[in-house]
C-alpha cells in the first residue's frame, strides 16, 4: 500500500493546485500558466473524493457558484472513455445538486453524501490558466468557446476537423462552427489535398481580448485516463503475488500503449526480476505524477 499512498499524495497535490488556481480555498498553486479544462478536472476530482473529503467539499463549494461554466454534454462524452468514473461522478453530482441550483444528471443511481460548504470560493478570472472560462463567458458553454480556446493555445498549428474532434464534439458541429469562425475572420482556412485546415488568425482582436494565454496545455483527458486506470489496477492487485502484479501491470500498460505514446511516456520494460520491475514501475509513476503535481510535465502532443 506504500505505492498507492505516495501516488495519491501526488494526485491530490495536483488536484488541489488546479482547484486553487480556479479560486478554491487552498494554498498550493503550481499551475498558474497551464490551461485548466473544467470537465476533465471534475471527473478526476470525483474519483478522488473518497480519499480527500475536504477536496470534494471545497471543489463542490466552487461548483455551487460556478457550475454554469460546465458543459454537461462534454462531461458525458469524456465518460465514454472513462467508464470507471461513472459511479464516483454520479455521487459527486448528486451531492452538488443538494447544495446548489445545479441539476446535473446522474449516469447511475447514486445517493448524495453530506457536504460542508465553506463559501470561500472565488473565481480567479484573470489568470492564464482560466482562458477557457473567459472564452465561455463570451461565447457560451459549448464547442464555439472550446474551439477558440484550442486555437489560442495552439496558435501556430493547422488542424483538420478530424484532429479537432478531441475537443469532445461531433464533426458536424465542429464543421459548422469552424465555418462561422472563419467567416468572422477569427480563423484562417487552407486546402491541403482534400482536407480543409484551420489556423488561428493572430491579427484578430480576439487574440488580444482573451489574453493572458497560458504557456502550457496538457491533454488532461489522456492524462487522467492513464492515471485513473493505473491507480485502479494498483489498488486491485495489492494482495497479489509479485509475479501476478507484474503480469497485471504489464497488461494494463499494454492497453494504454497508444495513449502513453501520445504523451511521450515510456514505462519500464518487463524483466524477469519481478521485484526490480515493481520497484522501477513505482519510481516511474511517482516521478511522472510528481512532475504533474508541480506543473512541470511537458507532454509530447
Amino acid at each position: 500500500m506504500q505505492l498507492i499512498k505516495q501516488l495519491d499524495r501526488n494526485l491530490l497535490t495536483m488536484a488541489w493546485s488546479l482547484w486553487t488556481e480556479l479560486g478554491v480555498s487552498g494554498v498550493i498553486q503550481n499551475h498558474q500558466n497551464e490551461l485548466i479544462l473544467l470537465e476533465e478536472l471534475v471527473l478526476f476530482t470525483s474519483c478522488l473524493s473518497e480519499i480527500d473529503p475536504r477536496l470534494r467539499d471545497e471543489s463542490i463549494d466552487w461548483l455551487a457558484k460556478y457550475h454554469h461554466y460546465i458543459s454537461l454534454s462534454r462531461l458525458k462524452f469524456l465518460l465514454k472513455d472513462l467508464p470507471l468514473a461513472c459511479m464516483p461522478f454520479s455521487t459527486y453530482a448528486a451531492s452538488l445538486n443538494v447544495v446548489s441550483k445545479a441539476n446535473w444528471p446522474l449516469l447511475v443511481e447514486a445517493p448524495p453524501v453530506k457536504i460542508s460548504l465553506s463559501h470561500k470560493s472565488l473565481l480567479r478570472h484573470l489568470t492564464p490558466a482560466l482562458l477557457n472560462i473567459r472564452a465561455r463567458s463570451l461565447f457560451g458553454v459549448g464547442a464555439r468557446a472550446d474551439l477558440v480556446t484550442f486555437f489560442l493555445v495552439h496558435p501556430n498549428i493547422d488542424f483538420s476537423i478530424a484532429e479537432l474532434a478531441e475537443t469532445g464534439y461531433s464533426k458536424r458541429n465542429l464543421a459548422e462552427i469552424l465555418g462561422d469562425l472563419h467567416l468572422g475572420r477569427l480563423l484562417e482556412r487552407s486546402l491541403q489535398g482534400n482536407r480543409l485546415l484551420y489556423r488561428l488568425n493572430k491579427n484578430s482582436p480576439l487574440f488580444l481580448m482573451l489574453k493572458p494565454i497560458p504557456e502550457r496545455t496538457t491533454p488532461w483527458h489522456l492524462v487522467y485516463n492513464v492515471l485513473l486506470t493505473l491507480r485502479d489496477c494498483i489498488l486491485r492487485i495489492d494482495n497479489y503475488s509479485e509475479s501476478t502484479k507484474v503480469v497485471e501491470l504489464c497488461n494494463c500498460l499494454k492497453k494504454q500503449e497508444n495513449t502513453l505514446q501520445k504523451l511521450g511516456l515510456t514505462p519500464p520494460l518487463f524483466q524477469n526480476n519481478f521485484s526490480e520491475y515493481l520497484e522501477n514501475f513505482s519510481k516511474w509513476i511517482l516521478q511522472w505524477t510528481d512532475l504533474l503535481a508541480k506543473g512541470q510535465f511537458k507532454p509530447q502532443v
